[in-house]
């Protein structure tokens, strides 16, 4: 009896002949296969185990390899543990599995330094009847993360615009930093360009004895750590800061929202007077424009690091 009203309900005049619309084309597109399934249809013999996960991927040239070599990885092929990350829908007949990839020892076992990036890999798969196959194989579009690591997950700049946002953050000598990447999707590509990459974050309360006391006025308590510099390292003049941030992507019904950062901490400004720290609370937009994030209003207060 559903299904009778379900079909009943989807019967229009259409000049003089009638549409029926099938419960099938109600129930909406069909869900989408498992990462590790997807992964095992791009990398023939890969399995959920450490043998299983290695096998070969080309660093291709690549905007950050231009200018810079990254430990662990070399130009051309090299041997690497591919873990799957995600599945994005491009449309309703295709699908892109991003990987995520870390060079790997003859053990099977990541080999990372702290500056060795994660490789983001893409490959994208079309739907036949019930089969999802293979369409096209990508492999690595970007570098990003340290020591191996970075988070991965699907965003919806729109509700056709899937899009990767990677985020990731590392500490040294006291300093620390998080950044955030979005590549954007389509069935065939995920672009190597990401339309949007900034700091979210910076603290380098740790990098100078007198730091801590600078900023303890705005700050929450926080535990001393033994491997900060020294006060002879940190005779110069220098900015003390804590700022975090959170981010969003309002909604739209065509193009990418406004991606939205709100930043809050504190900054203490080199010579100011020993108390002189400053409350950090305030906003920065970016708005999408040929493929682009770019500022429209305020801007961040993250110091380079």
């Amino acid at each position: 009896m559903k299904i009778a009203r379900l079909v009943a309900a989807a019967v229009t005049t259409a000049g003089a002949g009638i549409v029926i619309v099938s419960p099938c084309a109600l129930a909406g597109p069909a869900p989408l296969p498992t990462p590790a399934r997807l992964t095992a249809l791009a990398f023939p013999g890969w399995t959920d185990s450490t043998a299983g996960r290695v096998h070969s991927a080309t660093l291709p040239q690549l905007p950050e390899t231009a200018h810079a070599a990254y430990p662990g990885w070399q130009p051309g092929a090299n041997r690497v543990r591919v873990e799957p990350q995600l599945v994005l829908r491009t449309d309703a007949t295709h699908a892109t599995l991003i990987a995520g990839l870390v060079p790997a020892g003859d053990d099977g076992r990541p080999v990372a330094a702290h500056a060795t990036p994660m490789a983001l890999a893409a490959y994208q798969f079309e739907r036949h009847g019930a089969a999802w196959r293979v369409s096209s194989r990508q492999g690595i579009f970007a570098l990003r993360g340290f020591a191996g690591g970075a988070a991965v997950r699907a965003l919806a700049l729109a509700p056709r615009h899937p899009a990767v946002a990677v985020e990731y953050g590392s500490c040294w000598q006291g300093y620390c930093g998080t950044w955030l990447a979005v590549y954007e999707a389509g069935p065939a590509m995920v672009s190597r360009e990401p339309a949007v990459e900034l700091a979210l974050s910076g603290i380098n309360v740790d990098s100078a004895p007198d730091c801590q006391r600078r900023l303890a006025a705005l700050l929450k308590p926080h535990a001393w750590d033994v491997a900060a510099r020294t006060a002879a390292d940190a005779a110069d003049p220098h900015d003390c800061y804590a700022i975090d941030s959170s981010w969003t992507i309002g909604t739209t019904h065509d193009l990418p929202g406004d991606l939205v950062i709100r930043y809050h901490g504190a900054i203490s400004r080199a010579g100011a007077r020993a108390d002189g720290a400053d409350a950090i609370d305030q906003r920065q937009v970016l708005r999408y424009t040929n493929g682009r994030y770019r500022a429209v209003s305020g801007f961040s207060p993250v110091p380079g690091i």
